[in-house]
Parts: structure tokens; C-alpha cells; sequence
């Protein structure tokens, strides 16, 4: 088998065995997207989608979905039962599936992946393994579990639109998907994640060749062919990126003039722009990712502050659609609602929130 026939193989091919141990979900679906990016030339790579492992790569973007990632990933999820006389009573114990998995992946790691796929994809997919019907004929869930983004699409089976995970169509009690109100980092983000991508670019040239222009004017009347001009500029260019880039050579006839400057300030408000868009995007505080954001003298804010804006106005984008899809009929009995667990970081004396109807 060729590599251009690796290249072809579907997704679902490649993912047909079954994974149950922690791994990089993301490591082989990519893989044949990374060999045809590097054989490809680099400005031609440029036109190519980012995908999420391109994305990452951006320290905005890194630092971002790390943040969001371990913040959420860390509460507990809880079952809260409204009673009959109004009071509450946490039911958690009776949902082990919410703290527990029947495979070696932990609970936070189910959650951190989940989160992962809302930042990039604005979706993300569950499955489940129902047991028998209790005695109010519903099927309790045992077991919930993952599912990469490249394993699983929507297809029309029938005319019906069916969810398919490794080319096998799923009923819709074997599975829990979760939306959000956010198309993906990939989708909207696209043009930011380019312009970050050519100013890391531009940084990395920069400091390979500091001078931004150089000339090498011939000065005499000699004509060089095509060839010679381009070999000429090949070899000084190379050398300009060497150990000794600083020392340089010019041949009788030629100088070397140089044309323009480039500021370094330009490129470090360019690259904290950045951060302030992709955490825009992201509904993330640019001060919770190192960024700055332009304030007037009377605005006033501190580390506590920001810190406690960040858990009360950004988490719950996140945080919010995740627990109401987990809150409805299909998953959890009527009257029944499930919540992050975000008592240790508020220390409020609430843990779960107001009560609110399902």
C-alpha cells in the first residue's frame, strides 16, 4: 500500500477498532492530513481549512482551550431531584454513570474532550449503554463514553436523518448529542486563526532575518543571467539564516542595501491582538490568557475581579447548554436536573446553583 492510498482511507476505516484506553483521539485522524500538508508547498498549504491540530499550534489558542478545558473539566457533575414538598435531595449515587465509566478513561478525561469539541466544533457526541426498562419503563443509563469528532457524522438512512459512528447507524437511545450555541473556533474563527497563523510566521521570519529588506544591487554594468541572479539571492539568503547570518559577503559590483524597519512593538501588539480576538471568539476575558485589553483611566479592576467575572459570565457559555441537554427526559428522570458541581471555586453556600424548572 502506497502512502497516497493511506492517504484515501476513510475515517471510519481507521477507526474501527475499538479504543479503551486514554489516547490522543486526534492522532491518527490527522495523520494523513499532516503528510499531505508537508508535501505540499507552504503557500499552497496555506490555502488548506485549519484543522484542530494546525489550531493548536497557535499559543492563543492553546492557552485558551487549556484553560477552559481544565477549569470545567474538574466539577463534578450532579444529579439534584426536586422533591414533592419542594425540597432538594442530591441524587447523585443513583446516576453512578455521571462519576464513573465502565472503561480506563476517567471521568475528567470525558469531560475535557467533550470541551475540546465544543471549542472547535460547537458539538459534541456521547455514547451511551442503556440497562432494563425500571418499573416507569425507562431505561437507565449504565454507562456513557466519548466519541472523537472524525468517528461519527449525520447521514440520511431511509430519508431519516440517522446519526452514524464508524459507518454504523446508531438508535437515537444509544446516544447523547450535545450542542451549544457556538459554531466552533474552526468555523467562525477562521480568518483569525489565519491572520494569527502568517503573524507567527512573520515573528519567525523576523527573527531568522532581522533586516526585513535587503537589496543586492549590482552597481556596475555587468548583466547577470536569471539563473545566476537566483543563485546569487539563494546562497546569501541562506547564509543571512546561519550560526553567522550577521557576516555577509558581497562580490565586487554588488551592495548591499537595505529598505525599510520593522518595529518589534508591531509584533507584539499583533500577537496580543490575537489573543484578545481568539478569546472574543471563545467568550474568554483577554486578562485570563495573558492578554491586555484596552481600558481608560477610570476603569479600576483587579485579579479577584476578573477571576470571579471569568466563573460568572464566561464558564456558564460553556458550562450551561452542556448541563441542560444532560437535564431532559431522555437522561435523567422528570424533576430531575443535572449540575457542575462548582461549590470549591465559588465557595458559595449554594453548590448547584438556584433551583430551575427542567
Amino acid at each position: 500500500m502506497g502512502i497516497l492510498d493511506f492517504v484515501r482511507r476513510p475515517a471510519s476505516v481507521m477507526n474501527k477498532t475499538p479504543l479503551t484506553l486514554p489516547f490522543n483521539p486526534y492522532s491518527t485522524s490527522t495523520l494523513p492530513q499532516i503528510v499531505v500538508a508537508d508535501l505540499m508547498p507552504d503557500e499552497q498549504r496555506k490555502l488548506l481549512p485549519l484543522d484542530r491540530t494546525e489550531a493548536m499550534t497557535i499559543p492563543a489558542v492553546s492557552k485558551s482551550r487549556n484553560l477552559l478545558v481544565s477549569t470545567i473539566a474538574k466539577f463534578p457533575l450532579r444529579a439534584i431531584r426536586r422533591n414533592a414538598d419542594g425540597t432538594e435531595t442530591d441524587v447523585t449515587l443513583e446516576h453512578p454513570w455521571l462519576y464513573r465509566t465502565n472503561t480506563a478513561v476517567t471521568p475528567y478525561e470525558r469531560l475535557a474532550w467533550t470541551i475540546d469539541d465544543f471549542i472547535f466544533y460547537g458539538v459534541s457526541l456521547w455514547l451511551i449503554e442503556r440497562g432494563a426498562p425500571d418499573s416507569d419503563k425507562r431505561r437507565p443509563i449504565l454507562n456513557a463514553e466519548w466519541c472523537s469528532r472524525d468517528r461519527w457524522t449525520v447521514q440520511a438512512v431511509d430519508g431519516t436523518p440517522t446519526m452514524v459512528v464508524d459507518g454504523v447507524p446508531l438508535a437515537e437511545s444509544g446516544y447523547i448529542l450535545i450542542n451549544t450555541p457556538f459554531e466552533g473556533l474552526l468555523t467562525v474563527g477562521r480568518r483569525t486563526l489565519k491572520g494569527a497563523r502568517d503573524v507567527e510566521d512573520a515573528w519567525v521570519g523576523r527573527a531568522r532575518n532581522p533586516i526585513p529588506l535587503i537589496e543586492l544591487h549590482v552597481s556596475d554594468d555587468s548583466e547577470l543571467e536569471d539563473d545566476e541572479i537566483e543563485e546569487f539571492v539563494d546562497s546569501f539568503a541562506k547564509a543571512r539564516i546561519s550560526p553567522n547570518g550577521a557576516i555577509g559577503y558581497t562580490p565586487k559590483g554588488v551592495t548591499l542595501e537595505t529598505h525599510g524597519e520593522v518595529k518589534a512593538e508591531l509584533m507584539l501588539e499583533g500577537r496580543n491582538a490575537i489573543r484578545t480576538d481568539v478569546g472574543s471568539h471563545l467568550n474568554i476575558r483577554a486578562s485570563m490568557i495573558d492578554g491586555t485589553a484596552g481600558v481608560d483611566s477610570l476603569t479600576y479592576s483587579t485579579t479577584q475581579g476578573e477571576k470571579n467575572s471569568f466563573y460568572e459570565f464566561d464558564l456558564p457559555f460553556w458550562t450551561d447548554p452542556f448541563a441542560a441537554r444532560l437535564s431532559l427526559d431522555d437522561i435523567v428522570p422528570r424533576g430531575t436536573r443535572i449540575r457542575f458541581d462548582m461549590y470549591e471555586a465559588f465557595n458559595q453556600p449554594t453548590p448547584t446553583g438556584a433551583p430551575v424548572e427542567d
